[in-house]
C-alpha cells in the first residue's frame, strides 16, 4: 500500500476544509474551527496547493464553490466520520464523547424536543454539541450527505432514509378567544365558513389538511399563508382566522396568547411524527445512542 499522496499531505487540514466549504466564508468557518481569519486564509491557501484548485471562487455574492470543491464536500461528509470513528475505535462512551449531534425538524418540533434533549445532553454528555437546524426542503439530501444526523417531520417518508414513527398527535382548531365560534361546538358548516391560516412548510405542495379536505369534497378560504405552526396560532390572537394544525404545536403557545383549541368538525388523519436518518449510520454508536434519546423524549411528551 503506497498512499503517496497521504504522506505528503497534511491531514489535519480536512476538517478545516469541511469547514470552509460548508460555511463558504472565510470568517465563519474561521470562527467555527477556532482561528483567527488570517490563519484560516493561510490555510485556504495550503489546501489550494494541496489539490490544485481554487475550491472558494469570490463572486459578487459571496463565495462559490468549484466544481472539484462540490465532489470534495460529499466525500468528506462520509470520510470524516469514518475516520473519527478509525481513531476513537469501537466504543462510544458519551460522558466523554465531543461529538456534535445534528438535528433537522421544524419549528414546533424544535421548540418540542430542544428543551429536554439540550437537558438530557446536559447531564448524558457535558461536552457533546447539539446542533438544532430548522426544515427547509433540502433536508433529506443533507442528511443522505451526511450533512444532519436526524430528520424529524410529519408524515412524509422519503425512500432514501430509514424511518421511524416516534410520536402522534391528534389535528384540532385554534382560534381567538373573542372568536365567535370559540364558545361552541362546531360544524363543517360554521368551520367553512371563515378564512383559515394554511401553514406551508413546503413550497409548492399542498397542506395535508388540504388533501384530506378536497378529498371529501371541501375546499376552504385561506386568509393567511405562514411557513410555520407557531406563527399560525399567534396570528389567530386578534383575528378570525382559524388555524388547523397538531394539538403539540397548539399546546406550546396557549400560554403567550389568548386563544381557544377546539376540536375540529373533519375527522382529520392524526399527524405521525418520524425520526429519519441515513442508513449507513446504522453503524455509528454515537448516532445510534443520539437517536435512542429522541425516541425516549418522544415516548415522555406522548
Amino acid at each position: 500500500m503506497q498512499l503517496t499522496h497521504i504522506r505528503k499531505s497534511d491531514l489535519n487540514l480536512l476538517p478545516a476544509l469541511a469547514a470552509l466549504l460548508e460555511e463558504r466564508s472565510i470568517s465563519r468557518a474561521a470562527a467555527r474551527h477556532h482561528l483567527s481569519q488570517p490563519a484560516m486564509s493561510r490555510v485556504l491557501q495550503r489546501l489550494r496547493g494541496t489539490f490544485g484548485d481554487q475550491l472558494l471562487v469570490r463572486t459578487a455574492q459571496g463565495y462559490v464553490l468549484t466544481a472539484r470543491a462540490r465532489r470534495l464536500q460529499d466525500e468528506l461528509q462520509q470520510l470524516l466520520p469514518r475516520i473519527d470513528r478509525l481513531l476513537r475505535g469501537e466504543t462510544f462512551d458519551p460522558a466523554t464523547a465531543e461529538d456534535r449531534f445534528r438535528l433537522c425538524c421544524p419549528d414546533y418540533l424544535s421548540r418540542l424536543f430542544a428543551p429536554p434533549l439540550a437537558e438530557r445532553l446536559a447531564g448524558a454528555a457535558p461536552r457533546a454539541t447539539l446542533e438544532i437546524a430548522p426544515w427547509h426542503e433540502g433536508a433529506v439530501d443533507d442528511v443522505s450527505r451526511g450533512r444532519i444526523d436526524a430528520l424529524l417531520r410529519p408524515n412524509r417518508i422519503s425512500p432514501l432514509l430509514r424511518s421511524e414513527e416516534i410520536l402522534r398527535s391528534d389535528m384540532v382548531c385554534v382560534m381567538s378567544a373573542r372568536h365567535p365560534l370559540a364558545g361552541r361546538r362546531m360544524t363543517m358548516k360554521d368551520y367553512l365558513a371563515y378564512p383559515h391560516i394554511m401553514v406551508t412548510v413546503m413550497s409548492g405542495e399542498r397542506t395535508m389538511v388540504d388533501e384530506q379536505l378536497v378529498a371529501a369534497g371541501h375546499r376552504r378560504r385561506i386568509g393567511l399563508r405562514v411557513p410555520y405552526f407557531g406563527s399560525a396560532v399567534l396570528a389567530v390572537a386578534h383575528t378570525q382566522l382559524i388555524a388547523t394544525v397538531p394539538r403539540i404545536a397548539a399546546q406550546q403557545y396557549t400560554r403567550e396568547t389568548r386563544v381557544r383549541i377546539l376540536p375540529s368538525p373533519f375527522k382529520f388523519e392524526p399527524i405521525r411524527i418520524l425520526m429519519s436518518w441515513h442508513a449507513s449510520t446504522d453503524v455509528e454508536q454515537s448516532l445510534r445512542w443520539f437517536r435512542t434519546q429522541v425516541s425516549d423524549i418522544a415516548r415522555q411528551l406522548a
